[in-house]
């Protein structure tokens, strides 16, 4: 590989001048700090020739300035009585550190989303330092829970903005069904599904209609955490009170009696006490006579009662009832 690959714009430049005995000269005629996006803009002469170059950064502009300048004069003829050498303004091989650099904060979006869904939050390591003083490549690491995502590039931070943006895009195609995002997020991460998705409207109104009827969501729109440990499971209800549980173990009468007669209008409250929702999902009988009700309720985890019964409503009844003391018991 030639040499030059291994050097930036600013020091190809500096190099030639020196042996041409005129100096580049550096101008910041555009400090864009105050802005929503920043640009700065650096003005570079070197004899009678002149470039402007720009970027997202001080540094960004001045290489992007050299670069244009190294270009203009491979273009035009020299005044200089020693003629430069070719190779040494051959802008084919020169490369700017910021080229591929990402336009967006890609690690302040990681941050943000795994905030929003309980998710352990970044951690980023150097697990790499390649290369001369002069073009080294660093390697950053960035870990969420047990995910991992690396990145090479010229400099720390914008390995680390690389690494952040594989592990954004991860989590989002990985977890797309569970996550918390924008709704251009979603729409633009399940686009594809929604293109493969049947649904049934029919069946989705009817579900709906019964399911208000009874007095509980046919949407379950409690956000589940999705960073929990799972040795924690078990501890994770005892966090909830509520008024309504408690009298219904200590046994009072009216209360319980009433739990007996319509447990879905008691599970009903129940739910709207501790903020949570619940869905209820038929089950295709087997037999004629017998039909199944699955029950989950937003709880971390989730919470998945069933009853089984020779009617629907006889089936519904029984998932709510063994909901209420699934949650009497894992709130004790």
């Amino acid at each position: 590989m030639n040499e030059m690959g291994s050097k930036t714009p600013v020091s190809i430049l500096q190099e030639m001048c020196i042996r041409n005995g005129n100096l580049p000269q550096y101008e910041l005629i555009h400090d864009g700090g105050g802005s929503h996006e920043a640009l700065f803009k650096y003005r570079v002469l070197v004899g009678e020739t002149t470039a402007i170059g720009s970027g997202r950064s001080k540094k960004e502009a001045k290489h992007d300035a050299a670069k244009c300048i190294l270009k203009r004069l491979n273009e035009v003829e020299t005044s200089s009585p020693e003629p430069i050498p070719s190779e040494m303004i051959d802008v084919s091989y020169v490369t700017s550190p910021y080229v591929g650099k990402l336009q967006e904060n890609a690690v302040g979006a990681l941050q943000e989303l795994c905030m929003t869904n309980d998710i352990q939050v970044p951690v980023y390591k150097v697990i790499g330092d390649e290369g001369p003083p002069h073009a080294k490549q660093f390697t950053v690491m960035c870990q969420v829970s047990k995910l991992e995502e690396s990145a090479v590039a010229r400099t720390k931070k914008q390995a680390k903005q690389q690494a952040a943006f594989k592990m954004l895009n991860r989590l989002k195609r990985s977890l797309a069904d569970v996550l918390t995002l924008t709704v251009n997020e979603k729409g633009n991460v399940l686009s594809e599904k929604e293109e493969d998705r049947d649904v049934n409207v029919e069946i989705a109104v009817s579900k709906y209609n019964m399911y208000k009827e009874m007095g509980i969501s046919a949407v379950n729109t409690h956000k589940k955490p999705i960073g929990q440990k799972i040795s924690g499971y078990h501890t994770m209800l005892k966090s909830l009170d509520s008024v309504l549980l408690n009298r219904l173990r200590e046994g009072e009468e009216n209360l319980t009696k009433e739990a007996a007669e319509d447990p879905i209008g008691v599970l009903k409250m129940v739910l709207e006490e501790l903020n949570l929702d619940a869905e209820i999902n038929g089950v295709e009988a087997t037999t004629s006579n017998r039909h199944a009700t699955l029950l989950s309720i937003s709880t971390s985890p989730e919470s998945v009662l069933f009853g089984v019964a020779s009617t629907v409503d006889e089936a519904y009844n029984l998932a709510a009832s063994s909901a209420l003391e699934h949650l009497k018991l894992m709130t004790a």
